[in-house]
C-alpha cells in the first residue's frame, strides 16, 4: 500500500456518476460531496463487491478511509460538523445541530480528505514481509479458524446489555457499504442473565483458543447508572473454567463519556469508568 497507488485509484473513479438518491443526506454533506460520496460508493461496487472476497487491496482501503471519514466535527470529514461515524446521529438529530449552529454542510474534496487519513495512517510505513495473520468475521463462541491453544492475548468488548444501539449508531457506514443493518448479526441481550449466558459461551471458547500462561482483557463498564456493574457479571461467567482471576482494572473519571456530545449533564447519564477484567488461562 502506498499514497501514490491511492490517488491513482483515486484518479479513474468517474465523480460525475454519481446522483442523490437520498435527499435527506444532505444534512450531513454539500451536494457536491453528497454526489462524490454516491460517485465514490459505485466504483467500489464494481471494484471490491461486499459478495466476495476483495482482490483489490488499494480500492478496499479506500472503502476502509471513507467510511472512517463520514461524519465528524473537522475539516477532515466529509460531514458538515457532526458526531464521529461509529455514533453517526440520525438525520432529524443532525438538522437541529445544524439549526443550533446555524450552518449548512461546506463542500468538502473528498480525494483529499482520502489522501489524507491515508498520509497519516501510512506515516510509520507498513509492515515489512509477510505477517501472519488471520481476519475473520464470526460468532465470538465460534472461532473455527484458530486452532487450540494458539492465542497469547485477548483483548474484546461486549455489547453493553440493551445500552447501546449499534445498529442504529453504524446506520451512516452501513448506508455508504450498501449494508442494510437489519440483516447485521448484532448480540443484543435485555436481561442480567442472557448477557452472562453470553459471555459464558465466549469464555468457554477462550480457554480453548488461548494457551495456557496466556492472557484475556475483557473490558466492561458499569450500567444502568452504576447499579450493575458488568465485571461481576463475567466472574459468574468464567466460574468453573480454567483461569485464574487477576483483578479488575478500573479507569475512573470525573466526566461521563460523551455526555457533552450529547447534550446531557455530566455525570447524568452514561458511565464513568472503563473496568478491565484481567484473566490468565491456567496451565
Amino acid at each position: 500500500m502506498s499514497l501514490q497507488k491511492v490517488a491513482a485509484a483515486l484518479a479513474s473513479v468517474d465523480w460525475t456518476c454519481g446522483r442523490i438518491e437520498r435527499e435527506d443526506l444532505l444534512a450531513f454533506y454539500h451536494p457536491v460531496t453528497l454526489r462524490k460520496l454516491e460517485s465514490l460508493r459505485i466504483w467500489l461496487a464494481e471494484r471490491v463487491p461486499l459478495t466476495r472476497e476483495p482482490t483489490d487491496a488499494v480500492a478496499d482501503w479506500i472503502r476502509m478511509v471513507a467510511i472512517n471519514r463520514l461524519s465528524g466535527h473537522s475539516p477532515g470529514f466529509f460531514s458538515g460538523r457532526s458526531m464521529p461515524p461509529n455514533q453517526a446521529v440520525s438525520v432529524k438529530a443532525q438538522l437541529k445541530i445544524n439549526e443550533k449552529l446555524g450552518v449548512t454542510p461546506p463542500e468538502r474534496d473528498v480525494v483529499a480528505v482520502i489522501l489524507k487519513k491515508t498520509q497519516t495512517l501510512l506515516k510509520d510505513g507498513v509492515p515489512s514481509g509477510q505477517a501472519d495473520h488471520c481476519l475473520s468475521t464470526g460468532q465470538a463462541w465460534s472461532l473455527t479458524d484458530i486452532k487450540d491453544g494458539q492465542v497469547d492475548l485477548t483483548v474484546t468488548s461486549p455489547p453493553f446489555l440493551d445500552i447501546v444501539q449499534y445498529a442504529a449508531d453504524n446506520w451512516l457506514r452501513c448506508w455508504f457499504a450498501g449494508i442494510n443493518p437489519e440483516e447485521v448479526a448484532i448480540d443484543m441481550h435485555k436481561t442480567e442473565k442472557a448477557w452472562t449466558d453470553m459471555v459464558r459461551r465466549v469464555l468457554v471458547e477462550q480457554a480453548r483458543v488461548v494457551r495456557p500462561g496466556g492472557h484475556i482483557a475483557f473490558e466492561v463498564g458499569e450500567v444502568r447508572g452504576g447499579k450493575v456493574l458488568l465485571e461481576r457479571l463475567v466472574w459468574q461467567a468464567a466460574e468453573g473454567l480454567p483461569f485464574e482471576k487477576l483483578g479488575v482494572m478500573v479507569n475512573d473519571q470525573e466526566f461521563t463519556k460523551t455526555a457533552n456530545c450529547w447534550g446531557v449533564e455530566n455525570g447524568a447519564k452514561g458511565t464513568n469508568t472503563n473496568r478491565i477484567v484481567l484473566l490468565r488461562r491456567e496451565f
